[in-house]
């Protein structure tokens, strides 16, 4: 099924990644930010400005690898034992995240990179008559602030990238006012795409120019959007389950809309996971954790195949081996590693998941029913799961099998830690985990290194809960300190334990 995705996407659009990742990005920032001074004598083949076609690939591959393939996944992978970092600590595994730590992910990767590129892009694209790159711009601005402010809250967006008028220390707007302008700027793209005039073409990395699809993904960020808050401080779950619903009876992806990231076996292109993990470049003690592993064993779930590979030497070669978040007592390789479907050269990066679509819904149904399981829920709750499974090729009869075996319980909590279970196993390796972790408290994670409940921990964790938020950056505490909110203290240890406003 990877494999035939992965197909669809043509040879231009990876050589044009290939090449724009490799030489234009790092300098499209600087480019846009150059003034004119003087018309004279300016080489038309090298312009001081770069235009709609080459900012929008560099945005798009950025948030791909450095956002939805980067910090805020490698590390909550950690935290909601996907994954285990089998090293002695501290480090991430044993939740020591610190403000130097966060620094690249907000102020580069995400401020500087996307987010201001996307304001230009939006500014060019509307000066030039382009609706269809401003609406991917506002997609994608909507997105990356959802995870800048779903890691650390409150954070500057109104002031935030403005391009020539930048406020060098911007306000921090309230988590709940950065939502609502994230619904106002899908809403705004989903409007524009639909003009259906001014779009890309082979410089739009995911859909190709197909705006019909950008809108489908817009709908989708903006029902799960919704559900984040139902257990938010002034917000009925009812309300904003019937809201998810809404946006997904409008047009929401389906299983061959799925927005993907197309990576190359060549040098320094290859998928994010594969540098992360496997090759070194950072490291391969990244693993799936025992935890994850006995979770999907437990339930004879056939996506731990794919999701999973099994250990290539040592004593229990061939068979699932976790790791924990400490140094391995055997060679790594004696360990399973991340599934080549995630993590192979040339893998596609899934952004998201349709399986995520039917569990919304599922969740959605559960919760505008007061918490009752309606047929509604469970044939989202079924569609999820086979949602899930077909993307991995699994066979119909397996599926069914599975199926049968896990029926959803009538029985309140208990189906909603099932809905939730199945919408964490979907989700392997995807930031949305943890966000659905936090609002939800499932699944019920033990902490990091405590394998299982109740067992004493093998090696003491930073802080005694699992963390709820990223500690702010260093940059902004050094820069821009008197715009932080007070109730978020300096210290990492103490940072991570306040939880975000819709956490409640």
């Amino acid at each position: 099924m990877a494999l035939m995705l992965n197909s669809n996407l043509n040879d231009v659009m990876k050589k044009l990644y290939i090449i724009l990742w490799v030489i234009l990005l790092p300098l499209a920032s600087s480019f846009y930010g150059c003034k004119k001074y003087l018309d004279i004598n300016e080489d038309p083949n090298s312009p001081a400005a770069v235009n709609e076609q080459l900012l929008l690939p560099g945005i798009l591959a950025t948030f791909s690898f450095e956002v939805a393939g980067g910090s805020p996944v490698r590390v909550s992978s950690f935290w909601t034992k996907h994954l285990a970092y089998a090293v002695a600590g501290p480090h991430e595994g044993n939740y020591r995240f610190t403000g130097n730590d966060a620094d690249n992910f907000w102020r580069y990767s995400s401020y500087t990179d996307v987010i201001k590129n996307c304001r230009n892009l939006i500014a060019l694209a509307n000066a030039n008559g382009k609706p269809g790159y401003s609406a991917i711009a506002k997609i994608m601005l909507a997105w990356n602030m959802s995870y800048i402010t779903d890691a650390f809250g409150d954070a500057p967006f109104s002031q935030a990238s403005l391009g020539e008028s930048d406020v060098f220390k911007p306000v921090y707007d309230k988590q709940e006012d950065i939502y609502k302008g994230i619904q106002i700027l899908l809403d705004e793209a989903i409007a524009e795409a639909g003009q259906n005039t001014g779009a890309p073409g082979a410089d739009d990395l995911i859909y190709n120019g197909n705006m019909s699809k950008w809108q489908k993904l817009a709908r989708t960020l903006k029902a799960r959007f919704y559900l984040r808050l139902s257990n938010a401080p002034g917000y009925s779950a009812v309300t904003q389950a019937n809201l998810a619903i809404q946006a997904l009876d409008a047009g929401a992806i389906t299983a061959i809309d799925m927005p993907i990231m197309a990576y190359s076996a060549d040098p320094n292109t290859e998928n994010p996971w594969f540098q992360f993990a496997i090759d070194g470049k950072w490291s391969t003690a990244p693993k799936p954790s025992i935890y994850y592993i006995d979770l999907l064993e437990s339930r004879f779930d056939p996506r731990l195949e794919i999701q999973v590979s099994r250990a290539v030497a040592g004593p229990d070669s061939g068979l699932f081996v976790g790791v924990t978040n400490d140094a391995a007592p055997t060679p790594l390789n004696n360990y399973s590693s991340i599934g080549p479907f995630y993590s192979a050269a040339n893998a596609p990066q899934y952004l998201v998941k349709y399986a995520e679509v039917p569990f919304i819904r599922a969740e959605a149904e559960f919760l505008r029913a007061n918490r009752v399981v309606t047929q509604a829920v469970r044939d989202a709750y079924e569609a999820g799961i086979t949602a899930s499974m077909n993307t991995y090729g699994i066979d119909s009869l397996v599926i069914v099998e599975y199926l049968i075996s896990h029926p959803l319980s009538p029985v309140s909590n208990t189906a909603y830690q099932q809905i939730m279970e199945e919408k964490y196993i979907a989700n392997y390796l995807q930031f949305e985990a943890y966000n659905d972790f936090r609002r939800t408290g499932f699944p019920n994670l033990p902490l990091n290194n405590e394998v299982y409940p109740g067992e004493p921990l093998e090696v003491a964790p930073e802080i005694d809960i699992i963390p709820v938020r990223f500690p702010y950056p260093s940059s902004e505490r050094s820069y821009n300190a008197e715009n932080i909110p007070n109730d978020v203290p300096t210290a990492f240890r103490d940072a991570m334990k306040v939880p975000v406003w819709w956490d409640n």
